[in-house]
C-alpha cells in the first residue's frame, strides 16, 4: 500500500508539474527529486544519529527519548530544509517560473504528501527560504540540535556539504549537469578527500545512485573527518 501511495503521489506530482510549468518532463523531474532527496534524507539521518553513536559513542548527558519519535521529527525537519534549499536552487538557476510559492509547495506535497500542505510545514519552509544561505544552514543546525541532540557532535563540514548536495540533486532533476558538476567542485574545495574515492572518484552520480564505498552524495564519517 505504501508503495502504491508513493507511486500515485509521484504520478500526480508529474502531472501537476507539467500543467504548472507548461512542460512535458514532469515525470523525470519528480522522479529524480523524489529519489535524490530521499537518498540525502536517509543518509543525513544516518550521519547524525547512527554514525555519531557508532564512531563517537553515546553521550550519557543526553536525555533518552523514543528512537521512533526522534527519527520522525528529525526526518521531517530534514525534509523541510531540503524543500527550502531545492526551492532556493530552482530560483537561483531559474529552473521554474515561480520557485516560491509554487515550486516550494509542489515539492512539499511531493516529499511529504498531505503533511506538506500543513500551514506549519509551509511556514517553516518559507522561513528558511526568506533567509540567506548561511542563515538557513545555521537555523537548520539549531533545529536539529533540539530534535536530535547527538547531531551537535557531527562534523561541522557535513553541514557545509548538505545544502550543496541538495542543489546538485535539484540540478540533476532539471538536467543541468554543468551546474551539478560545478557544485561538486565546490564541495571538493571544501573537503578535497571526497575526490579520492577509488570507486566513484567524487563524481556526480545519477539521482538513483549512491556510492557504496564513500556514501556519495553524502559522505560517511571516515571521509568527513579525514582532515581532522
Amino acid at each position: 500500500m505504501e508503495h502504491q501511495d508513493s507511486a500515485a503521489r509521484l504520478a500526480e506530482a508529474a502531472e501537476e508539474f507539467d500543467r504548472g510549468e507548461h512542460r512535458g518532463n514532469g515525470a523525470q523531474v519528480a522522479a529524480c527529486l523524489a529519489n535524490g532527496l530521499a537518498i540525502l534524507r536517509e543518509s543525513l539521518y544516518r550521519r547524525l544519529h547512527h554514525d555519531v553513536e557508532t564512531v563517537l559513542g553515546t553521550d550519557s548527558m543526553l536525555t533518552p527519548i523514543s528512537d521512533l519519535k526522534s527519527q520522525h521529527q528529525t526526518t521531517e525537519e530534514i525534509e523541510i530544509y531540503q524543500i527550502a534549499e531545492s526551492a532556493a536552487a530552482a530560483a537561483q538557476y531559474r529552473y521554474v517560473g515561480q520557485a516560491e510559492p509554487w515550486y516550494l509547495r509542489w515539492l512539499a506535497r511531493l516529499r511529504l504528501g498531505q503533511r506538506g500542505l500543513a500551514a506549519e510545514v509551509v511556514e517553516r519552509a518559507e522561513s528558511y527560504l526568506s533567509a540567506g544561505a548561511d542563515d538557513r544552514r545555521l537555523a537548520f543546525m539549531r533545529v536539529l540540535g533540539r530534535v536530535l541532540r547527538e547531531s551537535e557532535r557531527a562534523p561541522l563540514v557535513l553541514f557545509r556539504l548538505v545544502p550543496l548536495s541538495v542543489h546538485i540533486a535539484t540540478a540533476q532533476a532539471f538536467g543541468d549537469h554543468g551546474t551539478a558538476a560545478e557544485l561538486r567542485r565546490q564541495q571538493i574545495s571544501i573537503l578535497p578527500a571526497i575526490a579520492d574515492c577509488r570507486q566513484c572518484h567524487g563524481q556526480v552520480l545519477e539521482c538513483v545512485e549512491q556510492c557504496p564505498a564513500c556514501g556519495n552524495p553524502l559522505w560517511e564519517f571516515p571521509w568527513l573527518t579525514v582532515a581532522d
